[in-house]
């Protein structure tokens, strides 16, 4: 299915950034369920899944991104994640030096929608500094403007898991030279389809 053909749907079209500069991402995975009972139990499953961060590891496999839970505080946190939460996101590949080796991400939104046959759940992160320390440049190797949209949505029978990138580029802010070029080339690998294996991993073990 392409992302043109599933924006046409209003639920997923208002909950999605524009994509208004740089790059653009789309990763989806599908379960056709047996009965309206059943599409219920998946949808419940998957989208406790998909709020309990701190797991998605185990979800998606082990040789995938580690993700961990902070709050707005800084404080790691082990409960479904909330809108001014942070992740830290340890990658596979190399160390990020402005991160203590990891990426940072904040959530923007965390929101659902419910509707007779119809259920969606979903989680919107930009890129962002690193809570546990004073500065405020962004630590991730996407800059400010990228965001990742996290959906699980029940349409009937069929359940999908989506991951949306939005104006993604390459973060160039470090004064750090070995972290902009760490940034770029991991920014290259996304472009290239890493992330894509990274989020195709998830969407499947979020309905698996």
């Amino acid at each position: 299915m392409s992302e043109k053909s599933v924006l046409k749907d209003q639920w997923l079209k208002d909950i999605v950034p524009d994509q208004r500069t740089g790059q653009s991402s789309f990763t989806y995975s599908g379960l056709n369920c047996r009965n309206s009972n059943h599409a219920n139990e998946c949808f419940t499953i998957a989208s406790a899944r998909l709020r309990n961060v701190n797991r998605w590891n185990e979800y998606a496999g082990k040789s995938t991104a580690t993700f961990q839970l902070f709050d707005e505080t800084g404080n790691t946190v082990n409960r479904p994640v909330q809108k001014a939460d942070y992740l830290r996101i340890n990658i596979p590949g190399p160390d990020n030096p402005d991160g203590d080796g990891a990426d940072w991400v904040q959530v923007q939104q965390v929101g659902e929608k419910l509707a007779e046959e119809r259920q969606l759940v979903f989680i919107t992160v930009r890129a962002a500094s690193n809570p546990l320390v004073k500065d405020t440049t962004t630590t991730h190797f996407f800059d400010q403007p990228a965001t990742s949209t996290f959906v699980v949505y029940r349409k009937q029978l069929t359940i999908v898991a989506i991951v949306f990138g939005r104006n993604e580029h390459s973060n160039p802010q470090s004064s750090n030279l070995i972290a902009r070029i760490r940034n770029w080339f991991v920014y290259l690998g996304a472009q290239l389809g890493l992330a894509n294996l990274q989020w195709k991993a998830l969407t499947l073990g979020l309905l698996k």
